[in-house]
């Protein structure tokens, strides 16, 4: 067993030796310890934190020049103090997206983070740092936030383990909010076992980790094929690979079955107008007052908040409702259902499609706050990391992911290393430019934007027109439900 200061020193040279071409992390800490008990169950394990946590040490930026310099000086969010209670030992704030949405700006000088498979590619967010850490051994294990798939997305596109688990499970306290309805701290590691020992300590289970199986006999999982193959969002090379960790799970014992998700769209759009419109709550007075001090990927999405009218957002609020219902009906008599975590390999940042992509596998299980996992199932001809997710109703995350732990125990992609990073530095993202509009779109976008309070500078409204379309066509997709009976 190599001691604690053994495997410091040498995750300490692999970030002064990587680190530059990675981007993994916001701040190092210069003299991280052990502490907690000798017995505790996280003992010498070593921690990056997503740089949206108050620690000890430093306080989180969330990457923006619009923070607050004092907000939890010299204090601990609860999950990071109950794994440093547990003998976790912090090494720093990893990179994330900008208050945990949109994408890296360069213009901002903070580190953009990296694929450990690709340098040229994007690594997935808002998570980054916390999960592309891993791949190269900076640590072992990495703390995120879930808000609409920011620990799952980093997670499959950077080949590792990441666990969202049931909204409200791990406390929020001393974690920088972005849409607190949605907000999720959950884990993430190479390996299920790992990533879930920490969510234990993190969640305050009795029991740290949950009872693992040995097989899956007797274990149902849902699929939604109708979904998946008229959502057309799958490249031929996940399906491929998704259909080979069906035939996995079949083999280990779990009875695969059909199931529909006429949930899934209205879901979709209430999640998205949910993340919206909170967050624009709670950054509308700064962008407001410091317009070009946030991030361009941050602002030209968090302002479309400010248009959702308040009676659109308390429809959503019943969505979610609804469609926890009709889900937690699905999933009765299944122990998990199972997609694939995104649609396809990690895009290069030079590709603004594929960086402005969306999909509805991770958004799904965040608008209903119910548990899911993902974890490698495969490469496409790229090298590049696919993902399985597996998901389940709320509450029931320790057999969750002693199934997600059974499928993995049975593969060796979570084992698999990329080669060496080139030597020299990656090239400088250039951010893309958003789709033009025509003029009558951006004067009826000015003048909504004027009445919600912001004056966008005129050259950027062509900029976003086309976010504000897509915002307008999600109310679209929104049901009409029945009035709720009144109380008597």
């Amino acid at each position: 067993m190599v001691d604690v200061s053994t495997r410091l020193e040498r995750q300490r040279a692999a970030a002064d030796r990587l680190d530059e071409r990675l981007g993994v992390f916001a701040r190092r800490f210069d003299t991280p310890r052990a502490e907690g008990t000798e017995d505790g169950p996280l003992r010498d394990v070593t921690l990056g934190v997503k740089d949206v946590f108050a620690t000890r040490e430093a306080v989180p930026t969330a990457q923006s020049k619009v923070h607050d310099a004092d907000w939890h000086r010299g204090r601990d969010a609860v999950a990071v103090r109950r794994l440093r209670a547990a003998g976790a030992v912090p090494l720093g704030l990893t990179t994330a997206a900008e208050h945990a949405l949109g994408r890296p700006d360069p213009a901002l000088p903070f580190a953009v983070p990296r694929n450990p498979w690709d340098t040229a590619r994007y690594p997935g967010g808002s998570s980054s740092g916390s999960a592309a850490g891993l791949v190269h051994g900076l640590f072992d294990v990495g703390l995120g936030t879930d808000t609409g798939g920011s620990i799952r997305i980093p997670a499959a596109l950077c080949g590792v383990t990441g666990i969202k688990p049931t909204h409200g499970l791990v406390p929020t306290a001393g974690c920088l909010p972005l849409a607190p309805s949605l907000d999720t701290v959950g884990t993430l590691a190479r390996t299920v076992r790992d990533a879930a020992r920490a969510l234990g300590v993190a969640a305050g289970w009795d029991t740290p980790e949950p009872a693992w199986r040995t097989g899956l006999d007797g274990v149902r999982v849902g699929v939604p094929d109708r979904a998946l193959e008229e959502s057309g969002q799958l490249s031929p090379e996940c399906r491929e690979a998704f259909d080979t960790a069906l035939e996995r799970l079949r083999d280990q014992g779990a009875k695969v079955v059909s199931v529909e998700l006429p949930e899934l769209y209205p879901l979709f759009a209430a999640q998205l107008i949910t993340l919206l419109a909170e967050g624009f709550d709670r950054h509308g007075a700064g962008l407001r007052a410091r317009w070009d001090q946030y991030g361009r990927p941050l602002r030209r999405t968090l302002v479309l908040g400010g248009l959702i009218p308040a009676s659109v957002y308390v429809h959503a609020q019943r969505v979610r409702s609804w469609g926890a219902a009709g889900l937690r009906a699905r999933l009765d008599g299944l122990d998990a259902l199972a997609t694939p975590t995104w649609p396809a390999g990690a895009p290069r940042y030079d590709d603004p499609a594929g960086l402005a992509a969306v999909s509805w596998l991770p958004s799904l299980w965040s608008a209903v706050g119910f548990p899911a996992v993902a974890l490698p199932m495969g490469f496409d001809t790229a090298g590049l990391p696919l993902s399985l997710q597996l998901a389940a109703a709320p509450g029931t995350d320790r057999a969750l992911l002693a199934v997600a732990d059974a499928y993995q125990q049975h593969t060796d992609w979570h084992l698999r290393a990329p080669a060496p990073l080139p030597a020299t530095p990656p090239t400088p993202v250039v951010l893309p430019q958003g789709a033009a509009s025509d003029t009558e779109t951006q004067r009826l976008l000015g003048a909504a934007l004027q009445r919600a309070g912001v004056p966008v500078p005129e050259a950027e409204l062509a900029e976003f027109a086309g976010q504000w379309q897509l915002t307008e066509m999600l109310f679209g997709f929104l049901p009409e439900l029945p009035e709720p009976a009144p109380e008597l």
